[in-house]
């Protein structure tokens, strides 16, 4: 079974809804799980995505708290949402990430979904969860 899942999630009910599956899973596999946000780096000034990350930050360590998910196993980056994970998925050994999609389809498929460019670079098993 898995011995190593990560779960990118955004500070959000639906994020939550996400980490709660991942969460039940890393227990009844015994693995260490890993939880990433990552803020999409966009052309707004530098002093906003700071702003950003000092919101994103306290709703992070809440719902990782609620689900017992070590502060050494979380983080919170600024950039390319698929790069981060998959990058952070390659230096901890993931076997399984867990994502969220919103299940877009058509046009808005092709258009960008971290979720479908996670699944096409990620070298380990991903699964999606559908919200």
């Amino acid at each position: 079974m898995y011995q190593t899942i990560l779960c990118p999630i955004e500070a959000s009910k639906e994020g939550e809804e996400v980490l709660a599956k991942a969460a039940g899973l890393a227990k009844l596999c015994n693995a260490k799980l890993f939880v990433i946000n990552v803020i999409p780096q966009n052309m707004l000034p530098k002093d906003y995505q700071k702003e950003l990350m000092e919101d994103v930050i306290p709703k992070m360590e809440e719902l990782c708290a609620k689900y017992s998910v070590p502060k050494k196993n979380r983080f919170v980056k600024v950039g390319k949402p698929y790069e981060h994970i998959c990058t952070l998925a390659k230096k901890k050994d993931v076997d399984l990430i867990m994502i969220g999609t919103h299940s877009k389809r058509g046009l808005k498929a092709l258009l960008g979904s971290t979720a479908n460019s996670v699944v096409n670079y990620a070298t380990c098993d991903v699964t999606l969860i559908k919200i």
